[in-house]
């Protein structure tokens, strides 16, 4: 009699309405979610999940991306899915855009800047890699884990009046290219998506009006970009795309 395989769980940080929701759907069908931002789980019925997926496969906690909120959220999720087997982790963690000249900056804005920008990167990448390291390589891909981090335009250019976003996100592409390089010959497969255009979500929607030339992003189909890279075979892993 052969056992049943261990219950796949991914890990989204950074929840919202927009892309990370997208990509939790995406998730849906083969994995059970950890979904974590500030303001959840009180806003889960803001995300107007599919009925489709089981609340049984759904774990909303709070997390501001510290060391210790993930702590308790990595806790949580061993008691609620003992038999889980962790093998995705996605940080969508942005700060929320207010433009501003450098010398109407503080130290404080830049110290909040770094903090969503790398430190809960980082944070998570601490949590979530071990798990990794535990589980046997997929069948399918051959890999333990894929830890997949969303970049921004900002990540590689950075323009007037970003002063205090772009260190971190600078940082948080720096971080994607070493933890691939020492964990990738491990069987962790570590991915940074640089977004180089506006997504077409709803508070976009409200701000911009209509996307009636067919300019923006569509979540869902970014969606489909991260499940192909968490579906890549081992032996051709992308470290880095943009999608524009």
């Amino acid at each position: 009699m052969t056992s049943s395989p261990a219950r796949k769980v991914a890990v989204i940080l950074g929840v919202g309405s927009g892309l990370s929701r997208s990509i939790a759907v995406a998730l849906a069908p083969t994995h059970s979610l950890l979904l974590l931002s500030r303001s959840l789980p009180d806003s889960l019925p803001k995300l107007n999940l599919p009925n489709s997926i089981p609340q049984s496969n759904i774990l909303a906690l709070s997390s501001d991306g510290t060391a210790s909120s993930l702590d308790k959220a990595f806790k949580k999720l061993k008691e609620t899915w003992p038999e889980g087997r962790v093998d995705v982790g996605v940080y969508n963690v942005n700060e929320k855009l207010e433009l501003k000249g450098f010398l109407d900056r503080t130290e404080a804005d830049l110290r909040s800047g770094l903090d969503s920008g790398v430190v809960g990167a980082w944070n998570l990448a601490q949590a979530i890699i071990p798990h990794f390291l535990s589980n046997s390589p997929d069948d399918a891909t051959g890999g333990k884990g894929t830890l997949l981090y969303t970049g921004a335009t900002m990540s590689i250019k950075s323009g007037a009046k970003f002063s205090s976003l772009a260190p971190g996100m600078f940082a948080r592409r720096a971080l994607a290219q070493s933890l691939a390089r020492e964990f990738g010959p491990q069987g962790v497969h570590v991915g940074h998506v640089i977004i180089d255009g506006v997504i077409d979500t709803e508070r976009v929607a409200g701000m911009m009006g209509e996307d009636k030339n067919d300019t923006r992003l569509k979540p869902d189909d970014i969606a489909q970009v991260y499940l192909s890279l968490i579906n890549q075979p081992k032996s051709a892993w992308t470290q880095e795309l943009d999608v524009r």
